[in-house]
């Protein structure tokens, strides 16, 4: 009996929708790049009208042997980057066809199923299929022989950059049994932003650090781990190491808003590429491609964006293109400017303010003016195999500094550039033992910096900071079937490799002492080299249940030589007799002093510290009913020292050489990570239209080691010093995570919520000598963070309008000598936004922050730079 499928349109977030709003948020023209705009305006009145049907028409590179039907409809969502649900379990009793070749799904699908007895249908959309089985049990008789089957419905997976979650986000990230964020794309066009960190204000579990408000770099801190690597953060999957030592936050990570795809957060331990030395969990900033700018059916396109606003958001505008020079290779470029002023603080609130770094009502320095360029290619060498090259730049100038003590305004002022190479190489032939990837990529972080101040010469002493690493990972992916299901095997190596270096252009004596190591010191040169292997097992029965098991092995090494300065008083005789009395051997008068001078003299101490540990991870899914997925994970974690932590020197900036002493014998962070959740997927619950969409996390940690600033007293000097040291007992860290969506196609809502709790340890030990004196933990997040966003869409869903009300806890961090600078209380923000479409290739976005102008000092912030006030931006965006 013949059999065919019957099948309704489905999308993903309003892919229901005429037009689809997703594809509708688009990087538009800026006025800023004048011959973009006039192209633009060219193209704005000639919309594609069969979008849709040039996506389905679309060709993907397929590889899939014959084999039982479940594991060939597996191969085929992984090479056609989607995603399999099943609604019932067909038989495996059903072998497919080989198929092979550049084809479009659906010739691929008639392919694979041609003689099987089992049908498929594309969606008008390419979005999403149904296939059905002859063989599965709830098969419903229709008349004239037909047989409606229960279907299999396979949807945008983890390369979709947008979905029907909170905001956007990807369906995958609500059917990934682990702890995972994304920031799509729709919800960074929507979000005009001051700097990248702000993207990260709704991520559940997630915080930006703002001490270094004046600073562009992005610190993030995932369940109260930030700083030293312990987030390992990512462009492009290449690492950005790059740290500096000051009052507030180290690490740094420098990236614009206009180039990010989508933001992907893991928060916890992970046995597979980019887990290597990561305690808390990791955070890739992905570049866009070139099928975000080139419409389905066209061989060029790109994208313009133009934003203004009040509060000095004097601009942020992009341009970038791509074109298609064959069937198998494209390029990608692009530029973006972004210049901020120093903003205004809300006038709504009573906060403490520093007249040293607020003046006016402004905080001072807080603006920056930045250049980022992207070039990426892309190639498909032959059918099974495909490579990519990118490269990314960040140019930013920015000013530190304060009011000194004589009303003299001290200004340091930074230029940061930032480059990351990446390459990827990726082969997936005619077997499903290979799924093969290989990866190498290297950033280099510079800071020059120019130092102002009352001890220093009037030209300013520079001193520049750097860190380069070089990185490269390897892994495969083989599959088998089984008789109990599928098993899936990932295993590689990855290894990266730091440099720091810090020096100044000339040395710098104070009353004829070398005090250039106050300045090289704090941000110390050394190497880190770090190695890891890994594998990691996925089972997965029936579409019910999924268990993995991994293991990874790492190891670091640090080596290189560290400074420990001392102090001495020394006493110089210059005198010289003028008068002897008459014996002719005693002096009677002098001439001349006895000076006593003072000396640092330098201890060089040998660093050679490397160690290595087997962290295993387990997880376990299941699936009772086809929307409710609850899950257990279980994970371990190392983060090795850093430079900084280990060759530790120096002091204050010219002023102090003896506070500051290196920690040759630290021992790496372990933490082990336990979690519950549990996933929610529906669709048509008070609706045929509507969606709900769900994750909630609890999470339990400990760890071992931590390491955190101590004083030590080091026997070569017999004096005290300011040390990182290794805190004893463990320091725990619980909480709950939650993020929600439910869409109706007119109206939408959406939440995150954080609780958080963290407690770290009070006490530690050095060369046999226990201290109760408790270390400088300053950044303590706050125990609860709460969002939530609502909006509707009118007029056919052209125009969008809604607001999100934003409430942040207090913070009271540890004790220590900063300490109370980083206290902040309650806060709540409420913010607008909206958007219009003129048409698929011009929108206008609009947003007011900080709606009510309130006075804050954020969450991991400093008193001494609070919160912008009210600030409204205006967006035009143009595809062309």
């Amino acid at each position: 009996m013949s059999m065919r499928v019957r099948v309704g349109v489905l999308g993903l977030n309003g892919a229901r929708q005429a037009g689809g709003r997703t594809r509708q948020a688009r990087l538009s023209a800026t006025t800023a790049f004048a011959i973009l705009s006039v192209i633009t305006s060219a193209h704005a009145q000639s919309v594609p009208a069969a979008q849709a049907q040039a996506k389905v028409a679309a060709t993907v590179a397929f590889n899939i042997p014959s084999q039982p039907l479940a594991s060939a409809i597996r191969s085929f969502g992984r090479q056609s980057g989607m995603q399999i649900t099943l609604s019932s379990a067909p038989s495996g009793s059903v072998n497919t066809n080989a198929v092979v070749g550049r084809l479009t799904p659906a010739d691929a699908l008639d392919r694979m199923l041609s003689g099987t007895g089992v049908s498929a249908h594309i969606s008008g959309d390419g979005v999403a299929a149904t296939i059905g089985g002859a063989d599965i049990v709830n098969a419903i008789p229709q008349e004239d022989g037909v047989t409606q089957l229960a279907p299999i419905v396979i949807k945008g997976g983890r390369r979709a950059s947008s979905g029907s979650g909170y905001r956007g986000t990807p369906d995958w990230v609500y059917e990934e049994p682990a702890s995972v964020s994304v920031i799509s794309r729709e919800a960074i066009q929507s979000s005009p932003a001051r700097n990248a960190r702000d993207l990260l204000d709704t991520a559940a579990g997630v915080y930006a650090n703002r001490s270094e408000g004046q600073n562009p770099g992005i610190t993030v801190n995932i369940r109260g781990l930030q700083d030293q690597n312990r987030v390992v953060t990512m462009i492009d999957g290449a690492r950005q190491n790059f740290q500096r030592n000051g009052h507030g936050s180290t690490q740094r990570t420098y990236v614009e808003t206009a180039f990010i795809r989508e933001i992907d957060v893991e928060k916890s331990g992970t046995s597979g590429v980019g887990g290597a030395g990561a305690l808390g969990g990791s955070v890739n900033f992905r570049t866009i491609e070139a099928d975000d700018l080139i419409e389905d059916g066209r061989q060029w396109g790109g994208e313009s964006n133009a934003t203004v606003g009040t509060n000095e958001f004097q601009f942020d505008g992009a341009s970038m293109a791509a074109v298609r020079l064959s069937d198998s290779f494209s390029v990608l470029g692009g530029i973006s400017h972004k210049k901020i002023g120093a903003y205004d603080i809300g006038e709504n609130g009573d906060i403490k303010l520093y007249d040293s770094s607020v003046h006016d009502g402004a905080a001072i320095f807080t603006g920056q003016d930045s250049y980022s360029y992207l070039l990426k290619a892309e190639a498909e060498l032959t059918d099974d195999l495909d490579t990519s090259l990118t490269w990314l730049r960040n140019d930013s100038d920015f000013s530190q500094g304060s009011y000194n003590n004589d009303g003299d305004l001290d200004e340091d002022t930074q230029q940061v550039l930032n480059d990351t190479i990446t390459s990827s190489f990726h082969w997936d032939p005619d077997s499903e033992l290979i799924d093969f990837n290989a990866r190498l990529w290297y950033n280099h972080t510079r800071n020059r910096e120019k130092r102002y101040g009352s001890a220093i010469n009037d030209d300013g002493f520079p001193v520049n900071y750097a860190l380069g690493t070089l990185g490269f990972s390897i892994d495969n992916t083989s599959r088998f079937e089984t008789a109990g299901g599928s098993l899936s095997l990932n295993y590689g190596v990855e290894a990266f490799f730091d440099r720091g270096k810090t020096e100044t252009l000339e040395d710098y004596f104070l009353n004829g002492v070398d005090m250039t190591a106050t300045y090289t010191g704090t941000t110390p040169s050394g190497d880190r080299d770090v190695y890891s292997a890994f594998a990691n097992a996925t089972f997965e029965h029936d579409d019910w249940l999924m268990a993995q098991a991994g293991l990874r092995y790492d190891y670091y090494n640090l080596s290189g030589d560290a400074s420990l300065y001392g102090l001495e008083v020394k006493t110089i005789d210059n005198r010289r007799c003028r008068l002897y009395f008459p014996n002719g051997v005693t002096c009677r008068i002098w001439t001349g002093t006895i000076d006593r001078v003072t000396v640092y003299p330098e201890n060089v101490i040998p660093v050679d510290n490397s160690d290595g540990a087997l962290l295993p991870s387990a997880m376990l899914a299941v699936k009772p009913v086809d929307w409710l997925q609850p899950f257990a994970k279980y994970s371990r974690s190392f983060r090795p020292p850093t430079i900084m932590e280990t060759f530790l020197t120096g002091g204050h900036p010219g002023v102090n050489l003896v506070e500051n002493a290196p920690n040759p014998d630290l021992v790496a962070e372990e933490g082990n990570t336990f979690e519950l959740g549990v996933n929610t997927t529906t669709d048509g619950l008070l609706s045929a239209d509507d969606s709900v969409r769900l994750k909630a996390v609890g999470f339990y940690r400990e760890i071992e080691n931590y390491i955190a600033l101590g004083t030590v007293h080091r026997a070569e000097t017999g004096r005290d010093y300011a040390s990182y040291v290794n805190v004893d007992g463990t320091t725990r860290m619980k909480g709950i995570e939650l993020e929600a969506s439910y869409d109706a196609g007119k109206w939408y809502a959406g939440l995150s919520y954080t609780y958080l709790k963290t407690d770290f340890g009070t006490s530690y030990s050095y060369d046999g000598t226990s201290y109760e004196i408790e270390p400088s933990i300053i950044f303590v997040p706050p125990r609860n963070k709460f969002t939530i966003d609502a909006g509707m869409r009118l007029f056919d869903d052209k125009l969008t309008i809604g607001g999100r009300a934003t409430h942040v806890g207090g913070t009271s961090p540890n004790i220590g000598v900063l300490a109370s600078n980083y206290v902040t209380e309650d806060y709540s923000l409420y913010d607008i936004y909206g958007s219009y479409a003129f048409n698929d290739t011009v929108k206008l976005r609009f947003a007011v922050n900080n709606v009510t102008d309130v006075a804050y000092v954020p969450a991991l912030g400093t008193i001494s730079l609070p919160g912008p006030g009210r600030t409204a931006t205006a967006s035009l965006n143009f595809k062309f």
